[in-house]
This record gives structure tokens, sequence and C-alpha cells, in this order.
């Protein structure tokens, strides 16, 4: 990072936060002994090649570079054997070796050949390869973070730092990745016992385990332990698992009565291309690794092959071999040959192991609704619980005590998380009606018997894609939909249509509920109630584009129950949506009462947040673009907002490469909506930024919009807004809970209380950072948001910051509640993953480069009747 970008990093100010009550909590770390010296560490290239046999006679190219899971077992080989050396005790990170001691005796240059890895779970044959070690002038100088942890340090954030941060990981890291199965850097996953496997629908495993990474606390070094989760395709006996993936079939036992043919479908889709082997040897003594093609329709009992001119049967082949098949009626396996004129092997269900460490990804979750709920349902942990795994690991699985990559750079760590300080504040105040008159709050929620600003809904239409709901029953739902919004204050009338739509096809319903009908205005709002097999119709919300979208969360599945059950389910439903409904109407819900957004000295303010939708990686690899959403208040009580998102066209760009001309947009709307006022103040929120990208973030999106301000502004003639900009980070594994739990959030099973500050302990010094909790959590241990600022013109005290951003929680339209996020930074990721499906790209071919920019890509914006509407609501 130059020294330019790293003066203009906001430093924390001088003056400590002091808003709040103290209370004590317990944090998910553990410290470093003060004995820790901050060796030099040596550095190594390691470069494994796998051996293979030579083409052809004088051909060289009988080696080909070894993966990453590769090169690593080939390290650890090495380790176990010795081959560095006799009392040294290096750890290996993505091609590097790092060593607080030389290795191989000093020799800065050596080659091992012949290193045997042997297959996993004894499927197939072992692998050879060869490695190079070369060392490395570059050595990380770890003193850098002692002085980067110190109180009044001049020591700054940046590559050096990043480089101790990566070696030091290695070393705490490096022992638990040799005996367990790993995922990324910092994770690993202890084998369960048995009987406590975890399986989701559709038998994917969820895996539980831990997460350690050194952290910079304040005055000292810190390590951060946690629970992860992940999730692989089931290991084990397929005829075991087969009730886990038809879960239909609740034990081997029922599977006696054989599958139906969708039950055969279904096995395919799930098995398809995972690796197996047998649990008998072949005529070598080897288990061969096998991949599922498919599986097979006839049972093992009418499945026939040639065996030496005799047509006989699976079943009875294993009949004839001494090991006759508990389950023939079964189907089989199919392995298709890859010589012509051969038949496919074809092996019974009870016979195949799935080989174990096989991930799946987890971005497929996002797809499979039910995968996802029963996901959350099994993770999610009350604090108690979860800290006490934390300690379990301590003790029985990290042993730090006994890590010799840890002893051999003289690091000790404690055995007890530690204990911080946090700060408790008031939540702000809310009225709900023009005298401002005071909610009552509790646990970061409240009720809104009336709407403080109520919208008029005067044309609107229906649309229902659930085929077992009929009119009268939509009719009577929209009634008392009709009653709640009246109750809160709107001014309705009946829809103008009912229409029932096709789920595969929702483009045709919607469009024509979007024209106008017996009104000389263009329909406001278009509300939508899907099926249960249909996650929604925003995608192709761009066929609309001048109405509002409010889906609702119901279908013929609640008339099961009888009339009043689904009266009662129902109510609830309504309030929350007559929340949106106002929000996207223009209308108000609640808001802060005056004064409790303090901006310091400026009468005209704006607040916005930012956010990025990343595809997945598959997604990636076809050239879908990552998408941009900013929105930006447009009032003082900060209720009101509008939203703009645009495209990348550079793939894999983390910036938002329109930012500056988005923000001039929101500028000029905000002159146009406040009677031709500028802000006078600008507080900025961004998410999805990690620490190794401040400095991008700084150059090109911080710097871009300090250019368009000042020029905007100077065609006004006047000064440029004051900037304050915010990283908001949500992807860590910070947790904490109070040390007494009388102290707790009495509706959230043991975790802080809403409006929880840490600004000590667990950061560092020098930098403007703190961690809030803001929401209430009734369901598993709360996530607070880190936020950092980086840049900061305005201002602000640390107590200013941290009141502004904890406040900001309680503005949204969507819910009474206060959100675990600022407000604008919830919009902007509603928009951004609204907005992915306004665009449209021509997919890369499946061979040839990849190129760097999107293909053909095209935005699709929203029509004028809503774009300065809260659609995103």
């Amino acid at each position: 990072m130059s020294s330019e970008i790293k003066n203009k990093i906001a430093l924390r100010p001088s003056e400590p936060a002091t808003r709040g009550k103290p209370v004590e909590v317990i944090v998910n770390y553990v410290e470093i002994g003060k004995s820790f010296k901050y060796p030099t560490v040596h550095s190594y290239t390691f470069d494994v090649r796998k051996e293979q046999k030579k083409k052809a006679k004088g051909d060289d190219s009988g080696e080909k570079k070894a993966n990453r899971e590769e090169a690593e077992a080939a390290f650890y080989q090495l380790l176990k054997q010795k081959s560095f050396g006799q009392n040294v005790f290096p750890v290996y990170n993505a091609n590097m070796i790092y060593s607080s001691n030389k290795l191989c005796d000093g020799k800065d240059n050596k080659k091992f050949d012949k290193i045997r890895i042997p297959p996993k779970d004894g499927a197939g044959r072992p692998k050879f390869f060869s490695a190079v070690l070369k060392y490395d002038s570059n050595k990380c100088e770890t003193y850098q973070m002692a002085e980067y942890v110190k109180v009044n340090t001049n020591q700054r954030w940046g590559e050096d730092i990043q480089k101790n941060l990566l070696v030091l990981n290695a070393f705490i890291n490096s022992d638990v990745r040799a005996r367990y199965l790993t995922y990324g850097r910092n994770q690993i996953f202890p084998e369960p016992n048995p009987r406590d496997r975890l399986f989701l629908p559709n038998g994917i495993e969820l895996m539980l385990g831990f997460h350690q990474s050194i952290r910079p606390g304040w005055d000292k070094l810190l390590i951060n332990i946690d629970t992860c989760v992940t999730t692989y395709y089931p290991s084990g006996l397929l005829i075991d698992l087969i009730p886990k993936i038809l879960t239909n079939k609740t034990t081997k036992d029922a599977l006696r009565r054989g599958i139906s043919e969708n039950e055969i479908r279904h096995l395919k889709f799930c098995l398809k291309g995972l690796s197996f082997t047998t649990t008998y040897r072949s005529a070598n003594n080897s288990k061969p690794k096998k991949k599922v093609s498919y599986i097979t329709e006839k049972s093992a009992q009418q499945l026939k092959f040639n065996y030496y001119g005799r047509n006989i049967s699976v079943n009875e082949f294993f009949r004839e071999l001494g090991t006759p098949l508990e389950f023939p009626m079964l189907p089989c396996v199919a392995v298709k040959s890859t010589k012509r004129g051969q038949n496919d092997a074809y092996f019974p269900l009870e016979v195949c192991f799935l080989i174990s460490g096989e991930k799946f990804d987890v971005d497929k979750l996002k797809k499979e609704k039910e995968q996802r709920q029963d996901m959350i349902k099994k993770t999610a942990i009350k604090p108690s619980d979860r800290f006490q795994r934390i300690t379990n690991a301590l003790t029985n699985v990290y042993k730090h005590s006994e890590n010799n990559a840890m002893k051999s750079i003289g690091m000790v760590v404690g055995n007890e998380l530690i204990k911080a300080i946090s700060r408790v504040l008031e939540p702000p105040k809310i009225t709900s009606t023009p005298e401002n008159k005071e909610i009552v709050l509790e646990s970061g929620s409240w009720n809104v018997p009336k709407f403080i600003a109520p919208a008029k809904l005067h044309s609107w239409s229906v649309v229902w894609f659930d085929q077992n709901l009929n009119k009268p029953q939509v009719e009577d739902m929209i009634r008392m939909l009709i009653e709640v919004l009246t109750e809160k204050g709107l001014n309705v009338q009946n829809p103008q249509q009912f229409i029932q739509g096709n789920a595969q096809n929702c483009k045709n319903a919607l469009a024509l509920a979007a024209q106008r009908k017996n009104t000389e205005i263009d329909p406001q709002l278009i509300v939508s109630i899907v099926s249960s097999k249909n996650n929604g119709v925003s995608g192709i919300y761009t066929e609309i584009k001048k109405a509002c979208l409010v889906d609702l969360g119901i279908n013929s599945q609640c008339f099961q129950s009888g009339e009043r059950q689904w009266r009662q389910r129902w109510k609830p439903i309504c309030n929350n949506v007559a929340l949106k409904i106002n929000g996207k109407l223009g209308g108000t819900n609640s808001q802060l009462i005056p004064n409790q957004l303090d901006f310091k000295n400026a009468k005209q303010y704006m607040i916005l947040g930012a956010d990025v939708f990343h595809p997945s990686k598959e997604e990636k690899k076809k050239g879908r673009p990552s998408i941009a959403a900013i929105v930006a208040s447009m009032d003082p009580f900060a209720t009101k907002y509008v939203g703009r998102y645009s495209m990348n066209k550079k793939l894999k760009n983390e910036v938002i490469e329109e930012i500056g001309s988005m923000v001039k947009d929101f500028i000029v709307t905000f002159e146009e909506k406040n009677d031709k006022s500028l802000p006078e103040a600008i507080l900025f929120y961004r998410d999805g930024v990690a620490e190794g990208q401040f400095e991008i973030i700084m150059n090109d999106e911080i710097n871009k919009l300090l250019e368009t301000l000042k020029e905007l502004y100077q065609s006004r003639e006047l000064p440029p807004p004051k900037l304050t900009f915010v990283i908001m980070q949500k992807r860590h594994h910070t947790r904490a809970k109070p040390d007494d739990e009388s102290n707790a959030d009495p509706k959230s099973k043991g975790n802080c209380q809403p409006g929880t500050i840490i600004d000590k302990t667990i950061v560092v010094p020098q930098y403007f950072t703190f961690f809030l909790q803001s929401h209430s959590s009734p369901l598993g241990t709360a996530r607070p948001a880190y936020y950092h600022v980086i840049y900061d013109e305005i201002g602000f005290s640390q107590d200013e910051m941290q009141t502004l951003t904890y406040n900001l929680c309680f503005s949204s339209v969507r819910c009474n509640l206060a959100l675990s996020m600022v407000t604008p930074l919830h919009y902007a990721h509603n928009l951004a993953n609204l907005a992915k499906n306004f665009v449209t790209y021509d997919e890369f071919p499946v061979d040839g480069d990849r190129p760097e920019n999107v293909l053909n890509g095209k935005v699709y914006y929203i029509h004028d009747n809503i774009k300065n509407a809260m659609y995103f609501a």
C-alpha cells in the first residue's frame, strides 16, 4: 500500500467512546503469550510435480504440476519422513514452505524423488511425486506484527502485515491440517462419531468443524477460534446412505420392497459422477476407483451379462462367488465402458463404497430451499453451546501446547477464552405518529398500530401461481390484507384484476397484471402468490418495470388446516406485508424522532449503502457479470431511499465501476426532491470488502467519488460535501456472549443485547473500527457487524459514529426490528440480488480462452414510473 493511501485511511479518534452501559463479555479468542519473540521466518518455494510414464522414447513431458491438495499431501509425507531435517518443523501454505530454521542442513536447493502418496480410502493406486525446494531470500519479519498491535504505533496495514498473517496462520494450522479433513486455509473437520453424522435432504452430509486464525488485537496478538460448517457428498457404504438420500425410506430394511422409477431417477441425479470403490478386492488384490455413470432401471436379479459364454444375472454372479446379495431387488450402479464394443459394468448398491472427501458446493444450497432451511435448523446453536464446543476444541482438537510448529517459533497460547468490556448503547427514539409520540422498544423490536404517513393504493392487481388455490380462496386472503392495510391507515380500493398464472411462465400473467384496467393511472402494485415449489417471480421482473411487486408468503397448504387456523396464520403475514407495501408506495411506517441522526454541523445530508452481487464459481466460469447496487437517502429522517444498479464490465471485479455516475444521479435526484438543496455531508456504507482490498477501494471508489463530487459541486459554485466512507464486514468469525447471563438479551437465549459495541481488546488501537451487534438473535449465536471507518472528512467522534450507525439499523420499512446492519446496506443487498436478474450476457464457449470482460452484456433498467420508488424494499 502506497504511503499516500496509508496516510488517507482514517485513524481512531483520540477521545475514547464512553456512551452505553459497560458489560463484560467472553469472546472467542485466546491470547498469544507475551513471551512470543516474533522471530524472522525463512521462506522456500516448493514445486511439486506428478510423476507419470513417459509418452514416448526421449519425451521429457512425463511430469505435470501437482494440484494444491496433492502438493500439500507431498509436503506432509516429507515432513513425516523428516526429509527436511531432524529437528525442524516447517509449515506449508500455497506452494510455499516457512520455517524458523534453515531446512535440509542449510542447503538452498533440494530435490525429492519418488514421494509416495497412498490412495484415499484405499481406492485406486498410490501416486508418486517429485518436488524441488528452493530458498527464497524474501524472509518474513514478524516483528512488524509486534509493532502493528502496539498502542501509539506508526506501523500501518500493508503487504508486510498481510504476509505476517498468512505465515503465522500457517504455523498455527499446520499440525491440525495434517490430521483432519480440511477446507480452505483455516478450516478443519474432525471425523464425527458415526451416530452423530448429520445429513441434509438428498443425502448431502453436513460437516461440523472449526476455524482458527491469527488476529491482531489491542496491544496483543490473538487467535480467533470458531465453529464452522460445510457440506460434502456422503461417504461410506452406499446401501446405508440410500435412506438418507431417499427420505421416504427411513431405514435400510424399507428398501427390501424395492424402489420406484422416480426414486431411481432421483438416485441418478444425486450420485452421478461420484467416486466409489467396492467392498471386495479385484483379481490383483486392489480396489479400483470408479465413477458413477448412472443407476440401472433393472434390478440385480434382472440385469444379465455374458460370463464366459453363460448369460447370468448380476445376482447369480455374486451367489456363485459365495457372497449372495442381501438386496437383489435393488438396481445397480453402472459404469460406462470406455472401450468400444464392451458392455457397461454393473455393481450392486450393497457392494459400493462412496469415497470420502468429495466437496459439495454450498452455492448449490441456494437453489434448494429445503436443504438450506434444514442446514440453518441444524447449525443454529445458542451461545453457551457454541462456546462450549470452542472450549472443547481448544483441549481436544487444537492442543496448542503440543503443536511442534508453534513451539518452533516460540509461540505459547493461553488455554482460556479471553474477556472484553463491551458497551450497550441505548436504542434510538422512534415514532409512528405526526405528534412524534415515542414508541416503546423491547429487545430491538416494536409495534406500529398505525403508519405515520400511509400511502394510497388505488390501482393494483393480484396474480397467483399456485394451481391448488381457487379464486374464492384468493379473494378471502386479499380481503384480510385490505382490512389490515386499512387498519394501518392506507386508503385502499379493491384490486382491478385477479389473474391465475402458470408458474412455468410467469411473464404473461405479470405482463397482463401490469396493464391499465378501468383506470387512468398505471398499476401501482402487483401482489403475487407463489406455489410452494416456486421460490418467487422476481427473476422476470424486467418484463414489468412499471409497478412495484410484492410476494406473499402463503400458499394452498395453509388452507389444509382449516379456516380458523389459516386466518390465524395469515393475519401476522398481512401485518408484515403491509409494512413493505406502504414502503414501496412511498408511505412512511415509522421513523426516528428528530435529531437522532447527528451529522455535526451539516443541515442537509445523504446516507448511501452499496453492495456488489458476485456470481457463484460455476457462473463465473460461464461469464456471468457482477452487479453493483447503491441506494441513497432523500430525506432528513433517512426513511426514503432511491436505488440504482449497474453491471461491472470487467469480470471478477470487486469495485463498483460506475460509482461516479451513479452517485451523480443521486445528487441530482436529491436536489430535485429538496428544493434544489444539495447535501453538505455524505455518509457512505460499503459492504463486501475484505481488509486486503481496502487499497483498491481507496483508489478506485473513494478517489472517484471525491472527483465526481468536486466536479458536480463546482458546476453549482458550491464547495464539495464532506465525505465519510465506512466498510461493513459480516464474513468474520468473532462471537461474544455476556459473562454474566443476567446481562443477556432476554429474547435470544444467551446472546448479547442489541446495541452491544466492542471497540477495544480484539481490535487494533490505531484504526477507527468497532464491532456492533445491533439486532436481537433468537435463533443461534448472533454475529456482530464489523465496521471500518476508512475515510472521514466529517470528523465523527467514536461515540458519534457508533451511535449514528446503531440508529441507522432501526429505519427499515421491511420490518419492525433492528437490523443486523445499517438499513441502507440491507436495501443495497436486496437491490443487488434483484438486479442480477436484470442483465443479459453471452456465456463463454466451453473451450477456448476466457475473456476479461463480459460478452455482450446488457442492463435492463426499471421503468420511470418506479425508478425513484422503493421497489427494492
